[in-house]
């Protein structure tokens, strides 16, 4: 199955926004150093340390299993360092807090030494901002709301310096690297290599006794178009929930069966633009029988460029005349995709 050319449009849509916002039709976020003069200082003297523990307290001994939580406890960091970087989403001079994540890097993954923000990848909404009081009050919520979507991963840092962030393992299919652990470092562009930290924590691929239901190829779709979309923004496709993705297709799995003859996929695929200020979901595609031999092709959908999952409402994508193999979806009359049934 394709996206409908609706969706696509509204990827499109936003992305006019974002470049008009910024002035720029290839959306370019200036860089600001940390220790720029205009910036405030902070007369703090940090000595960052981190432990982890998983999420009874007990310190990790063995493997995680993706569905694991673990806690993550800092001190001793800056509430007020890290107010350079990108000049969005956190406004500069606002401190930018750092991230934390479980994930596997490469041996150069710090921004202090110079790797690429590449070798840093990971999913945004698998991570935590641990940020101090104020930050996402800062944050912008027009033109472009920033906020709604960081909100989700927002974690607090006390005016101590010290946070306790959960953070579930949850590592995409790809990982820039294979030193696996949890990962510390300055959010949003801000270099600050006393907070730059890793911490090795084992990985095991095999399913534990918190990992969800695998995902499973039952129902197919390009997303090809949608791939080089996102791309453009420096974003990206996040298949979550039951649904997966390989190469340029995504697929969804196939639900409990409710016996009212609706054939009902669970999954939800996000597609996104750098900092989520684009954010577009679908999601649990349903194929309902409509009398005529033909199947609508219905799914929810984001009611919104940049809500996501926060609001989404079920709509019609098309019709197909089957549900067997590979079908065209068709809507007013013009083929917009196909979807395969495995």
């Amino acid at each position: 199955m394709k996206f409908s050319r609706a969706f696509l449009l509204s990827i499109a849509a936003a992305t006019a926004v974002l470049s008009a916002s910024f002035g720029t039709a290839a959306v370019a976020i200036p860089t600001i150093p940390d220790n720029h003069p205009a910036l405030p200082k902070s007369s703090v003297q940090a000595h960052p340390k981190v432990t982890v523990t998983d999420a009874a307290g007990n310190p990790v001994t063995g493997p995680v299993h993706r569905g694991d939580t673990l806690l993550v406890h800092g001190t001793g960091f800056d509430p007020g360092a890290n107010r350079g970087g990108f000049a969005i989403p956190v406004p500069p001079g606002v401190p930018n807090g750092v991230f934390v994540m479980y994930t596997g890097l490469p041996d150069h993954w710090k921004p202090s030494e110079g790797a690429p923000e590449a070798n840093r990848k990971h999913p945004h909404d698998r991570m935590a901002w641990v940020m101090p009081a104020g930050t996402l009050e800062a944050i912008p919520t027009a033109p472009v709301d920033f906020r709604r979507s960081i909100a989700r991963v927002a974690q607090p840092m006390n005016a101590d310096g010290s946070f306790t962030a959960r953070v579930v393992v949850d590592p995409p299919e790809h990982t820039p690297g294979n030193n696996w652990g949890i990962y510390v470092y300055a959010a949003a562009g801000s270099i600050n290599q006393a907070e730059e930290i890793y911490i090795p924590i084992p990985y095991s691929a095999e399913p534990g006794p918190n990992t969800p239901k695998p995902a499973s190829p039952d129902l197919d779709f390009d997303a090809t178009r949608l791939s080089a979309i996102t791309g453009a923004m420096k974003g990206g496709i996040n298949p979550t929930r039951g649904a997966a993705k390989t190469g340029n297709r995504v697929t969804f799995s196939k639900a409990d069966d409710a016996g009212d003859g609706i054939m009902r996929y669970r999954g939800t695929v996000t597609a996104t633009a750098k900092y989520n200020a684009v954010e577009v979901a679908i999601a649990n595609p349903w194929l309902e029988p409509r009398g005529d031999g033909k199947w609508a092709v219905t799914a929810e959908v984001s009611t919104a460029h940049n809500v996501g999952i926060d609001s989404m409402a079920r709509r019609e994508i098309g019709q197909v005349a089957g549900v067997t193999g590979e079908q065209q979806i068709t809507a007013g009359g013009v083929t917009i995709g196909t979807v395969v049934f495995r």
